[in-house]
């Protein structure tokens, strides 16, 4: 059996805020073409690779780098 853990809204909040001082601000983009092949009214995808690392990995990698201690 599969568990999945969700992170708390408290959880989140501390992450964006030590994260968003590394990281860019990415727009949310429509992609009708996503949309028509999919059969969706309306898909959204969030061009992560405009951070300035090319990638979203960027934010968990800045975020455990914050968690380690100074030792």
């Amino acid at each position: 059996m599969m568990t999945t853990l969700v992170p708390s809204l408290d959880h989140l909040k501390k992450a964006y805020a030590v994260t968003s001082t590394a990281t860019q601000v990415t727009p949310l983009l429509e992609s009708a073409a996503l949309a028509m092949e999919t059969g969706a009214a309306r898909v959204f995808v969030k061009p992560e690779s405009l951070q300035w690392a090319g990638s979203f990995k960027v934010r968990g990698a800045y975020w455990r780098l914050k968690q380690l201690s100074s030792d």
